[in-house]
């Protein structure tokens, strides 16, 4: 069996663990441990071993596949629940402290799936508002959480044994080609039914910045498998409950709207047995390699890609980047920068003599990594273009 005829094998399975219908057939062709494999980079064992769960003759795989799907699952069930009780105990102490926050992405894409384990989510996303941000950390730790990390734009905390939690104070980053739609992201929420602080978006609101948040990865290091079938999912249940109009008029002022379309259309193929072309293969093949956040080879590509059409001149930028790094980046190495931006040719300086004299070869590392096959980057750059990236 080839990798294009193990992927639709893959989607049929998906297809019969969330909507019932055919039943797919155990094909003696499988390498059920290389499909696994697969399941696991997308963070996907869940919906699989629930769809493997309902075919007559799942004797047929080894069991030692079988039992790396079920324990995932069970992984999944423990996680979900533990996730679904740390949320309504977080909203609840907000909501009682006062803290404006909006629950987001995956909190609400699990709702849309037959059951809320089959879909795997990493942590819970919150945006709160950066001047509640002391009031934030108080409660987190009182309930046990400790801040594992800040950058740019959300604080990371962490309970045990696997419980994540992102704040977000912005919906996209500054540099962000989004940055200008989302400068006010309060603007569009109302209170959730009952609560004063706890608010929430229209439907309609959050799938756009679900798909803008799709995009994101895609133009960074790729996204997977897992973000088609959240498309599919949740269109299937909200397709007559939205103001699509509204929805594609949005995306049209971000430049996303032939994005969703194509989405929507690959979703189709993989699921619901639309035919497909040439560069529908292409994007699947994209896709099923870049993972559930995408890889660092991808995002390396992607980024010589979108810095120059002409290839070279974009790895030249993409290199200078890396050495020269942005203000908002840099600052979090060197702090001072925060009062003193105007010192940045100096951080530039010192963080360049740092990596020469005490990281010696690491420079040389980063920037080979960095180095891109041109073929695969003018490959790219045609699917951006007909993605209307």
């Amino acid at each position: 069996m080839s990798r294009a005829e193990a992927c639709r094998y893959l989607f049929e399975i998906i297809r019969y663990s969330l909507a019932g219908g055919e039943v797919p057939t155990i094909h003696e062709g499988v390498d059920w441990e290389k499909l696994y494999r697969i399941c696991k980079f997308h963070k996907i064992e869940a919906v699989v071993a629930h769809g493997i769960d309902k075919i007559s003759g799942k004797e047929q795989i080894p069991q030692e596949v079988r039992k790396k799907y079920e324990q995932a699952w069970q992984m999944e069930t423990a996680r979900d629940t533990v996730q679904h009780f740390s949320l309504e105990e977080l909203l609840q102490a907000f909501e009682a402290n006062g803290i404006y926050c909006i629950p987001l992405k995956g909190i609400f894409l699990k709702q849309c799936y037959p059951k809320t384990d089959l879909r795997m989510m990493a942590d819970l996303d919150l945006l709160f508002r950066l001047e509640q941000e002391k009031e934030v950390e108080e409660i987190l730790q009182q309930l046990g959480y400790y801040c594992d990390h800040r950058d740019d734009h959300h604080h990371v905390y962490f309970r045990k044994p696997f419980m994540n939690i992102e704040m977000h104070y912005c919906l996209v980053g500054q540099n962000s080609q989004f940055a200008s739609y989302y400068k006010n992201p309060w603007e569009k929420a109302k209170p959730e039914k009952g609560k004063k602080y706890i608010q929430q978006y229209s439907w309609e609101d959050f799938y756009v910045y679900v798909i803008v948040h799709m995009a994101k990865h895609f133009q960074n290091g790729g996204s997977g498998i897992r973000s088609i079938v959240d498309i599919w999912q949740f269109e299937k249940k909200m397709k007559d409950q939205m103001d699509w109009n509204y929805v594609e008029t949005e995306l049209a002022k971000v430049g996303l709207k032939e994005f969703l379309h194509h989405m929507e259309k690959l979703a189709n193929i993989w699921f619901e047995k639309g035919q497909s072309d040439a560069f529908y293969d292409q994007l699947t093949e994209l896709m099923v390699d870049s993972g559930i956040y995408g890889t660092m080879e991808n995002y390396w590509i992607q980024n010589v890609a979108s810095s120059d059409k002409k290839v070279w001149i974009g790895q030249v930028k993409v290199w200078l980047t890396a050495i020269f790094l942005p203000y908002e980046t840099i600052k979090l190495q060197y702090k001072y920068l925060e009062k003193y931006p105007i010192f940045l040719p100096v951080a530039w300086i010192q963080r360049i003599f740092r990596t020469c004299f005490k990281r010696k070869g690491r420079a040389g590392k980063v920037l080979a990594e960095q180095k891109t096959d041109f073929s695969k980057v003018r490959k790219r750059q045609d699917v951006f273009e007909k993605l209307g990236l």
